[in-house]
């Protein structure tokens, strides 16, 4: 009997000391879309971030999940927005930053001591505001003792707040989570965060945040946001192509015989390559070979027309510590003479380490029948501090597929002449216009003022096909002055330009101007008056 009773102790403590272990909140617990695939295994720690595995002061921060109805009333009037940022990708070794900033509701915006207002400017007549605060956080932290309030400034695993000069207007804390770790901190209505990639897998990765307003007895959760990121063992880049005179530059169509640029960024907002060594190394597809530059802007010409795949090789090497090499023993092989090596050793951590050369030493062992045995030698490489810098080799590579076609490589105006009849109320030109390349399918003229900035007349017309590029436009000016003149040339592929300025004398197919009529009508009066006095006496 006595014995069933210890047993029964027993089991009824297990178990209250498991539901005790299970009542337990933690930070892994917490999360808003609940624990992440990718956090599954081991991660290395990420510098400054504890393990989610800490315990959650759930009565000091209350923890909601997605759909609970306590999130309609968080926030006086209206509900506020999350908006969670990275730039990533990131190379790994590289800093990835994330910013979250906080869209308040209509009319609410944070002052410059961190409080929340009613911004006054966008009232409606139909509402009045009962008090200038939405959160009057100044009011009663001045109640606290310079900021020393112990039931306050803590985060959810108890550490304190840091202190800082602005303490009174961080009033929102933020808590990141990503691998099964979390960093917490305070802030006002926007916070920056960055971390170093350096022992994150490469992958997609997830980044959650929570933030809880501070309040008297306890914070109290306003919102949530999560975003992906991207670490990558590929150094982000994009290529920007542009040629002279192309129509389109997204079709990836181009013109023969001119010029292409290809303009490589690459994506470092940490400046982890600035003092990488980086090469590009370009093949166009065309049989030239490969063209391999330090320059991230190139160019290369085709001259043949149809289909081309280009290939771009980007390479960084990336200054990085360096770690001891293992000395390496061969197995024993029989040689005659002595040798003097130059090896160049790698390892697995993707540091290069040029080497210097180095001795071979030789170990000789006498077998014991040397009449019939050869010498048998073991050979030790001896390695010494490399003279050179070790390095990380990173690369990054982009493809396409472009087509090249005829286009219209050149224009020039060649010949103006003033056509404009006597009787016409406007002046014109005829404008003789010079290609060369294909035939255009298109000419379009537009008439500025003398400065190219206010257009004043545009015109379009199609190009009937000849067997030489050789275009006559007739343009009307509605006046004298100066004009600037931009044609245009156009085929399917290409668009050329040539551009000129104008000058339309007064009197150039224009009636005489009212002013000399008047005057010319003076002079007769007053001839006649005269006329008329002579005769008179």
């Amino acid at each position: 009997m006595k014995k069933d009773l210890v047993l029964g102790g027993l089991v009824l403590l297990s178990l209250w000391l498991i539901s005790g272990i299970q009542a337990v909140k933690r930070f892994q617990d917490v999360r808003f879309h609940g624990k992440q695939s990718n956090d599954q295994g081991h991660h290395s720690q990420i510098r400054g971030w504890s393990p989610d595995r800490n315990t959650w002061d759930e009565q000091l921060y209350p923890a909601w999940k997605a759909g609970d109805a306590r999130w309609e009333n968080c926030w006086r009037g209206g509900k506020v927005e999350a908006l969670l940022t990275s730039d990533s990708p990131a190379l790994i070794g590289s800093n990835i930053t994330f910013a979250v900033t906080l869209r308040f509701p209509r009319c609410q915006k944070e002052n410059d001591d961190g409080d929340i207002i009613y911004d006054r400017k966008c009232r409606n007549d139909s509402f009045s505001y009962q008090d200038q605060y939405v959160y009057n956080w100044t009011k009663w932290v001045d109640d606290c003792n310079e900021g020393n309030c112990t039931f306050l400034n803590k985060f959810p695993d108890g550490r304190p707040f840091p202190h800082h000069p602005d303490w009174r207007r961080r009033n929102f804390v933020y808590i990141f989570q990503t691998l099964g770790q979390y960093y917490a901190l305070s802030g006002r209505s926007s916070a920056v965060l960055s971390i170093n990639t350096t022992n994150i897998t490469a992958g997609t990765q997830m980044m959650e945040v929570s933030v809880y307003r501070r309040d008297h007895r306890r914070h109290y959760p306003v919102a949530k946001a999560s975003a992906m990121y991207i670490v990558t063992e590929q150094i982000p880049l994009y290529v920007n192509i542009s040629q002279k005179n192309d129509r389109n530059s997204s079709d990836k169509i181009f013109i023969k015989d001119s010029p292409i640029t290809f303009d490589v960024k690459l994506h470092d907002p940490s400046h982890y390559l600035a003092k990488a060594a980086v090469s590009f190394n370009w093949t166009f597809g065309d049989g030239s070979g490969s063209f391999v530059s330090n320059n991230p802007l190139s160019s290369h010409t085709y001259t043949l027309l149809g289909n081309f795949s280009l290939n771009l090789t980007v390479k960084a090497a990336i200054p990085g510590p360096c770690k001891p090499v293992t000395p390496t023993t061969f197995i024993p092989t029989t040689y005659t003479s002595s040798t003097t090596t130059a090896p160049v050793t790698s390892n697995s951590t993707g540091n290069s380490t040029d080497l210097p050369f180095t001795e071979t030493a030789f170990v000789t062992t006498e077998g014991s029948n040397v009449t019939t045995a050869p010498t048998t030698e073991t050979t030790t490489h001896i390695q010494t501090t490399p003279a050179a810098g070790c390095f990380i080799d990173r690369y990054g590579y982009y493809k396409a597929n472009i087509r090249i076609v005829d286009g219209i490589l050149e224009v020039n105006i060649v010949e103006m002449t003033n056509v404009s009849p006597s009787e016409a109320q406007n002046a014109f030109i005829d404008f003789v216009v010079a290609c060369q390349g294909s035939i255009p399918t298109d000419a379009c003229t537009i008439i500025s003022d003398s400065t190219c900035t206010i257009p004043q007349n545009e015109v379009c017309d199609e190009v009937v096909t000849t067997d030489e590029c050789l275009v006559t436009l007739r343009r009307a000016f509605t006046g004298p002055g100066t004009y600037c003149v931009n044609i245009t040339l156009g085929d399917d592929a290409s668009l050329a330009l040539a551009s000129t300025l104008v000058s339309v004398s007064e009197g150039i197919g224009t009636p005489a101007p009212v002013k000399e009529i008047l005057i010319y009508l003076g002079i007769l009066a007053v001839i006649a008056v005269a006329l008329g006095a002579l005769l008179y006496k």
